[in-house]
């Protein structure tokens, strides 16, 4: 008798083609991509400003000008001098005679911080009503 553990058979192979599978999942994609239907949403619609006329001239709002200079005096609109502890009377004065006025701070570049910060505590304890207070870069 022939014995059976010496006889080889070839060995069947165990792999799965899966080439026909890709396609089908390509061929299906394709499908979907072309048949969907994409839903169009409007986005918000943002409220813009009128244009203004280029004929409509708008005039700028009341400025009281401050200057803290060098020496730590504080220029009034350029035309007198103050301590910088008595700005907020001034302020007071102004914001009372234009109450939609501003107040624009500029301090020069070698002026020293301490008196500019008064400055600016003095004007923002003037603007009790919400009134900008701007604080401007000295030009050199």
């Amino acid at each position: 008798m022939i014995d059976r553990k010496r006889i080889k058979r070839p060995e069947e192979s165990s792999e799965v083609n899966v080439t026909p599978l890709l396609d089908i999942v390509f061929i299906m994609l394709i499908f979907f991509i072309v048949t969907a239907t994409f839903v169009y949403e409007d986005g918000f619609q943002p409220n813009l400003p009128e244009p203004t006329p280029e004929n409509d001239v708008s005039n700028p709002p009341p400025t009281l000008l401050l200057y803290v200079q060098a020496d730590g005096f504080v220029r009034v609109d350029d035309v007198r001098l103050i301590d910088p502890k008595s700005v907020k009377p001034v302020a007071d004065e102004f914001l009372a005679s234009k109450p939609d006025g501003l107040i624009q701070i500029t301090a020069a570049p070698d002026s020293k911080s301490g008196v500019a910060v008064t400055v600016l505590d003095q004007a923002r304890q003037a603007a009790t009503q919400g009134q900008p207070v701007i604080i401007a870069k000295a030009a050199e």
